[in-house]
């Protein structure tokens, strides 16, 4: 029963990628009391669109692969002790942290080179 409850916790965040993934690439929360809340996402209704329209793609990609690379390290460990599965989710957590974050930094930059200062496009922006 241990080894489920440590897969499923090890699946979080992968499963939140692709759902809100999807969810977010199709169409942003229509206020701005959820979901991806900068200060340059929240500057204007066309920041905050294509924020969550390219945080949508890029969990798109990685929530998969994300899965997959879970999924293969808990199988490798799923027979040794306690402990190393526990080890083994707490790193693979962490991983998915440095994931997502690094989803974060590349909706930041792009925000930066598509908008300026009030979020105002420099050119028309291309939806992907």
């Amino acid at each position: 029963m241990e080894q489920l409850a440590l897969l499923l916790s090890s699946m979080i965040m992968p499963a939140t990628m692709l759902c809100f993934g999807f969810w977010y690439r199709r169409r942003a929360p229509k206020t701005m009391r959820a979901g991806y809340r900068t200060r340059r996402s929240m500057l204007s209704e066309e920041t905050w669109n294509f924020s969550h329209r390219l945080l949508g793609k890029y969990w798109r990609r990685l929530g998969g692969p994300t899965a997959v690379v879970s999924i293969a390290a808990f199988l490798i460990v799923i027979d040794k002790s306690e402990n190393v599965m526990v080890v083994t989710v707490a790193l693979l957590t962490a991983l998915q942290c440095v994931v997502m974050a690094a989803t974060f930094v590349a909706v930041e930059r792009a925000l930066k080179q598509h908008f300026d200062e009030d979020g105002v496009p420099y050119e028309a922006v291309d939806w992907m």
